[in-house]
């Protein structure tokens, strides 16, 4: 479905810091807005708890751009962030 975003499926990879960063740039890049703190906080935060469940890049994109379609809807629930993990 959202394969044309990703090249390679990296869960074999122990560096988690470019995954969690390709993971969120790649959801600015799809929604196309601009960079926002607040809701890259709310993505990175539910990428890291994915990440520590031995999701990879891919598994990781493809939930933050199908749970939160659109900057709206990091705000709702910005505080419970863990909670759609």
């Amino acid at each position: 479905m959202l394969q044309h975003y990703h090249d390679t499926d990296d869960r074999e990879d122990s560096k988690g810091s470019p995954i969690l960063f390709n993971a969120v740039v790649t959801w600015f890049r799809v929604y196309q807005v601009p960079f926002d703190h607040r809701v890259a906080d709310v993505l990175c935060t539910v990428a890291m708890a994915l990440h520590f469940d031995g999701l990879g890049e891919r598994q990781i994109t493809d939930h933050l751009i199908r749970k939160f379609n659109g900057p709206m809807s990091t705000m709702a629930t910005a505080a419970s962030s863990l909670a759609y993990h």
